[in-house]
């Protein structure tokens, strides 16, 4: 071997290590950035079933509510079933996180609006808790979640009430700009760019002034859309439980139907399948969530305090 050939491999043996060592730095930001977490949060927007079940040929849902009428619009279509309920929770978590580093004085706002997505789809997949790895082509979940981000990030939300004598309103936009940077034939590639969601200083309020603690492991458990809005409306209503010093309390089928119901429920058929589908529902979070206590009848759904992740705070 010649001394030239020599100097070239050690050459080349310390790129290759330069490399390596760049990559695991690479993977060990990414983790620390999108490692799932036992504890995460939510916002009060979306304790109603905010978004539809199934994809609507409509750009635009209302859903009245006692205390008025909530409806999202989006140019690009409705987000619509289990991904963007997980891919919220992974932004608000994200968020709350970030206005704590604010409180600390380690990050600035506008820095804390923005939230990372990863550099690979595989790692945002394992994040929002996707177990199963991210497939490519036209019917694969990459395209699916992009779309679902999309549409997503051009979503307003618009809460108002009117009594007949005053109308009052208030409309939130959820997301300010967008950077999606994905190869659905790659799931597992990273990318120099990260790709990233800026929240709109509205919306980063919003769920800063009243965060809403979730167990992320029972959140993950859920397969169903329906049964990751019960889990979320359950763990809301525990709090209030608490708040107002109740044991339990008896939500009626009809009290029921006003969050869960994705359409005007006319006859006695329509509301026996609409209380079959939260049955079923029901005890998909009763299996992932075996301490909750909840038990529906003919007369409704009663809810009993159960043990819950965190007291909700103000940060």
């Amino acid at each position: 071997m010649t001394t030239q050939q020599s100097r070239a491999e050690k050459l080349a043996a310390k790129l290759e290590a330069a490399k390596e060592l760049a990559r695991q730095q690479e993977q060990h930001t990414a983790q620390t950035t999108l490692n799932p977490q036992e504890i995460g949060y939510t916002s009060k927007l979306f304790v109603q079933a905010l978004f539809p079940y199934r994809k609507q040929e409509s750009k635009e849902r209302e859903i009245q509510t006692a205390e008025g009428t909530v409806s999202v619009y989006s140019p690009n279509g409705l987000p619509y079933g289990k991904y963007p309920r997980l891919i919220m929770a992974y932004v608000i978590t994200r968020a709350v996180e970030h206005a704590a580093q604010v409180r600390d004085g380690k990050m600035d706002v506008d820095e804390a609006r923005r939230i990372p997505l990863g550099k690979s789809m595989n790692g945002f997949l394992e994040a929002i808790g996707v177990t199963s790895r991210g497939t490519g082509g036209t019917n694969g979940n990459l395209i699916k979640i992009r779309d679902q981000i999309i549409r997503l990030a051009g979503s307003t939300v618009t809460a108002q009430t009117d009594d007949g004598v005053h109308a009052a309103g208030h409309n939130t936009q959820i997301v300010e700009d967008w950077s999606l940077w994905v190869n659905p034939h790659k799931p597992d590639q990273e990318l120099s760019i990260e790709s990233t969601i800026t929240l709109t200083p509205q919306f980063f309020q919003h769920i800063v002034e009243a965060p809403i603690p979730i167990d992320l492991d029972v959140l993950r458990e859920l397969n169903k859309p329906r049964s990751i809005d019960l889990y979320v409306w359950l763990t809301v209503k525990n709090y209030w439980l608490r708040r107002s010093n109740r044991d339990s309390f008896l939500f009626t089928w009809d009290m029921i139907a006003q969050s869960f119901s994705t359409k005007e429920l006319k006859t006695s058929n329509d509301l026996a399948h609409f209380r079959t589908d939260f049955k079923n529902a029901l005890k998909e979070v009763v299996q992932a969530w075996p301490g909750a206590n909840i038990d529906a009848s003919t007369e409704g759904v009663t809810v009993g305090q159960a043990e819950l992740p965190v007291a909700p705070k103000r940060l």
